[in-house]
This record gives C-alpha cells, structure tokens and sequence, in this order.
C-alpha cells in the first residue's frame, strides 16, 4: 500500500511543480504588465490627488471645544439659600438643603443644554452641540463640546451657548422665589388679618359679657361689691362686682390693647423679613466650571494627510485595477478564439 502511495505521489510531483510555475509566471506576468500600465496607474493617482485637493481646501473645516462642568459651589448659591430660610421661616423642615439645592440647579442646567442641543440639531444648518457623561452613569460631572469652522469661534459660541442656558437657569428660578415670596406674603398678611379679627371678636365678647352683667347689677341695685375677693368670679357671677366696679372695667375693656398672642407677633415678625428681603440672583449660578472651553489645536476635518495618502493609495488601486482588468480582458480574447 506504502508502494502505490509513493506511486501515486511521484506522478503528481510533476503536476504539483508545473502550478508552482505557472503561479509565478502568472505573478511575473502581472507585475510586468503594472509596470508597462504605470502611466495609467500614474494618471489615476494624479486624478484621485486632484479630487483630494480640492476636497482638502474647499470642504469646510470643523473644530470641536470642550468644557467640563458640575454642580454649582455653595458660595454660587448662597444668596438663593438665604432668600429660601426667610421663606421657609416657619416651616423650616421643609426647606431644601443645600446640597439638594445644588443638585436641583445642576439638573435643570443639564436638561436645558440637552433640549437646545437637540434644538440646534432640527435647524435648517444643524449646529453641532454634545452633552456626555464624563463618568458613566453619573449625571455629573458633564462634558459639553461645540463644532465650528473655527477654533476661536467654536470656543466663544460654546461659551456663549453655556451662559445662555445658566442665565435662563437662573432667571426661572428668581421668578420662582419671587412668585413664592408673593404668594408667602399674602398668606401672612392674610393671616395676621385673621388673628387680629379674633383678637377684637375677643375683646368684644369681653366687653358684651361684662355690659350684661352691669345690666343684672343695675336690676339687682347692687352698687358697690360685694366680695372681699374676686380672684374666682365666673362671667355669670360678675354681677356681684356692682355697677361701679363693671362701669369702670367697661372703660378699661374699651380702651385696652388687643390681647394678641406669641403667634401673632411671629406671623408679624416673619411678614417683615419677607416684606425687606432683596432678592439677589446675580451671582447665583446652575454650574461651575472643572475646565472652560479649550481652544482647539487640531481639527476634526479634513484631514489633509490623511486624505491625501488615501488619495494616493485609492489612485493606485483604481490604475491597477484598470491594467489588471485589460490583462484579464486580453487574455480572456485569446482564450475565446484558440
């Protein structure tokens, strides 16, 4: 079996030998035939580099800045703070703190810049504005990029595109505490409206109770007192006072001072706070910069090297491609008409 194996071998060694040939004939033959098309191969190339150029200076270029942004410090919202404990005065388990506060402002901010990048990005010359997690799955802190045919200009309109969004940030939420403030005051001066409505039905109540008691002293003829102590008198029992005594306390009723309780004077205290309190959102702010737009120092596009290599390569493999396919051609005929 081993003999008619090695048999079997022998006689396609020849075969195997006359491939091997043929292959390097056929490898020989190709690069000869690129090296007689080289002028089509060099005009291809000079075509695809003509293209290139033309693409390379008359495309538009783009440059792309960055910032990183986060949650605003605590001084860039203090004054927002100080304005929420007058309004949260007399409830002040419900006033946010400060961190929340932080994380509020920060939330709106990134929601506001995502809605205009999608807003640019609907414009009849879209307009290319990024918002990205740096970390991911953190909401902060946030990189923001801008692309322009500039670098300066790219810097300058994502800087300008950031303060946009703060400023309207900010000016809601002044609006905010000013609508709350108002709506805060009227419930206060509601309020002490309503206490010192209580305070004069008391003192009127007092007044009436004591008047019918002089009317009962009068129909009983009793003039002076007729208790050594008064320390425990009832309303029904203050009769016995005599109509001297109740003609004297009705004087004194008449023109006492409200009988207003502690409530009354934090209702007041607080309204007064609210009454002389300066809004100031001047300085508040929904962000902070980790690092300010950069100025580009490489563009995104064209890039000029690199188009031009492809250029020169695609070129030379078209040119290629076009002698190949007229060796192919060529060789096809004389097949078809042996």
């Amino acid at each position: 079996m081993s003999r008619d194996t090695h048999s079997n071998s022998e006689k396609d060694l020849p075969y195997q030998n006359s491939t091997v040939r043929n292959d390097e004939l056929d490898l020989i033959e190709i690069l000869v035939q690129l090296w007689r098309g080289r002028k089509v191969i060099i005009i291809s190339v000079i075509i695809a580099l003509i293209f290139a150029l033309s693409y390379v200076f008359l495309a538009k270029e783009k440059w792309t800045s960055k910032a990183i942004v986060t949650l605003p410090a605590a001084g860039q919202v203090a004054n927002y703070n100080a304005a929420l404990s007058v309004l949260y005065a007399q409830s002040p388990q419900d006033k946010p703190a400060i961190g929340t506060l932080q994380q509020q402002l920060f939330n709106r901010f990134s929601g506001s810049m995502s809605a205009l990048s999608s807003e640019l990005e609907n414009l009849d010359e879209p307009q290319s504005l990024k918002v990205q997690q740096v970390i991911k799955g953190s909401s902060e802190p946030l990189r923001i990029s801008f692309t322009a045919e500039t670098a300066e200009l790219a810097r300058k309109q994502l800087g300008e595109y950031i303060q946009r969004v703060n400023d309207d940030v900010v000016d809601d939420y002044g609006a905010d505490i000013r609508r709350s403030l108002s709506v805060k005051t009227r419930e206060l001066t509601d309020s002490l409206d309503t206490q010192k409505q209580v305070a004069l039905d008391k003192k009127q109540q007092r007044i009436d109770v004591i008047k019918q008691s002089l009317k009962i002293a009068e129909a009983s003829n009793i003039t002076r007192s007729q208790l050594n102590q008064a320390e425990f008198l009832s309303d029904d029992t203050l009769y016995l006072l005599g109509t001297v005594s109740l003609q004297a306390m009705i004087a004194n009723e008449a023109t006492k001072p409200l009988p207003l309780d502690a409530a009354y004077y934090d209702t007041q205290r607080s309204l007064l706070a609210m009454t002389h309190l300066k809004i100031q959102v001047d300085n508040l702010q929904s962000y902070r910069y980790i690092a300010p737009g950069d100025l580009p120092i490489r563009r995104d596009s064209p890039k000029r090297v690199l188009t031009v290599l492809l250029s020169v390569i695609l070129g030379g493999i078209i040119g290629s491609g076009i002698v190949i396919g007229r060796l192919v051609s060529q060789q096809y005929r004389q097949r078809k008409q042996s």
